[in-house]
């Protein structure tokens, strides 16, 4: 554990850099919600909950799974075409999901009950969709060119621009104000990525449409086996919000997306940030035949002391925080957060070497469990007739079984590509 945190080490250098951009531009949401949650209702927050559930899923088949690619390629020659296909698939995407909203949105609200006063914003997904899709494109490039510096800056812009508009619209009393400022921190995201790109390597004269089918038929195995069942296991991860939205109300969910926010604090602060700088050096190691597995053991340390941290807290003060900091109507939410840490926590560990299925290329094993954890998570549409807490109770029992199976799937992964090293020497 000492020799990752080593001030020598390239992982801590590129590490301390993401974790710090992560803590300001997170900071900024956490810091405006205290407000934000006292002059947006809960149904506003549920609505908006719905919404971005819906973005999120969309958003992980947008460019049909190629994104996850750029990094592999050992030349930028072959990267570049490969963020240019994904920018063409993303708005090929987009464009479709547009003409169905504008032909079938009134089916479509009704099928997610969605809000009829917040239906409108509906059609912003699309193009949400195609902004935000070429965004997480370029940061894969930016991933590539290990510029995280320039990932960094554009989380903060984001956050940035996205408070200040939520915040204003809110004060003014202006319908949409969160859909609104969550469109304009895209924007300006996306804006400030492609500025990125041409400043790291990214040069269009390597892209050739020649060369865009080379790689679509050479990464097709991405599309084929990963984005139905990505695109599930993202759905497994939606769907309990939204039959709670079904069977409860609006209002229920505004309270678990306070208590999802704060749980996930450890995930976007240190989780992401290091599955990130992880994935680009694992790739880097594999290619050059290195092990992988004191990066993998020293990881899991640190990160078992900040869950150890984050159940001490909720499980101690859980409603009486969530009430001091938000409002007394939102200690519901950290009465919800006490059942819900256990599943998170487990989140949390292996969202940080998800990218493993990647480098490794177990795409179909990954996908395998994708589909088994979004037919287990379709097991709850049984227990409709119960109260929301064992609703919640019922559905962590199945996420725990589900996350530990996903990290045993991590370990012997890591663990057979370690004895193939051993067999070499």
């Amino acid at each position: 554990m000492f020799k990752i945190l080593s001030r020598k080490s390239e992982f801590t250098k590129n590490t301390v850099i993401l974790v710090i951009g992560a803590v300001i531009a997170q900071s900024i949401p956490l810091l405006l919600h205290p407000f934000l949650r006292r002059i947006y209702t809960p149904e506003d927050f549920g609505a908006m909950s719905v919404y971005l559930n819906i973005f999120g899923m969309l958003t992980i088949v947008s460019s049909l799974r190629y994104e996850a690619t750029i990094v592999l390629p050992k030349n930028n020659n072959e990267a570049a075409n490969i963020l240019s296909l994904t920018f063409i698939i993303n708005i090929i995407f987009s464009s479709l999901l547009l003409l169905i909203i504008v032909l079938f949105k009134n089916q479509v609200v009704h099928f997610i009950n969605f809000p009829e006063k917040y239906s409108g914003y509906i059609y912003l997904l699309p193009f949400l969709c195609s902004i935000f899709g070429i965004y997480q494109c370029i940061n894969y490039w930016l991933i590539r060119q290990k510029a995280f510096k320039a990932s960094t800056s554009n989380k903060i812009i984001r956050r940035a621009v996205e408070g200040f508009f939520q915040s204003v619209l809110g004060f003014l009393k202006i319908p949409g104000g969160l859909f609104l400022g969550d469109f304009s921190g895209n924007v300006a995201n996306m804006i400030a990525g492609i500025r990125q790109i041409f400043r790291n390597k990214y040069d269009i004269r390597f892209v050739s449409r020649k060369k865009i089918g080379y790689v679509f038929k050479k990464y097709i195995d991405y599309p084929k086996f990963n984005v139905l069942p990505t695109l599930l296991s993202s759905a497994a991860t939606i769907l309990p919000f939204l039959f709670i939205n079904k069977i409860y109300s609006t209002e229920v969910v505004g309270y678990l997306d306070l208590s999802r926010l704060v749980l996930s604090i450890p995930l976007i602060f240190i989780s992401s940030t290091i599955s990130q700088v992880f994935f680009q050096q694992t790739t880097e190691k594999k290619n050059n035949s290195l092990s992988v597995k004191n990066d993998v053991r020293n990881i899991v340390y640190l990160l078992l002391a900040v869950v150890f941290i984050e159940f001490v807290v909720i499980a101690s003060a859980g409603p009486q925080l969530f009430g001091f900091v938000f409002g007394a109507r939102y200690a519901v939410s950290g009465a919800y957060s006490q059942i819900l840490i256990f599943s998170f926590a487990l989140n949390f560990i292996g969202s940080a070497f998800s990218s493993i299925f990647i480098t490794f290329e177990k795409i179909r094993l990954n996908s395998i469990w994708q589909i088994a954890y979004f037919c287990v998570i379709c097991s709850l549409l049984f227990f409709k007739n119960i109260g929301i807490y064992d609703f919640l109770k019922i559905y962590v029992a199945i996420e725990i079984v589900m996350h530990l199976t996903y990290c045993a799937m991590i370990y012997f992964i890591v663990n057979g590509y370690e004895k193939k090293l051993k067999s070499k020497i």
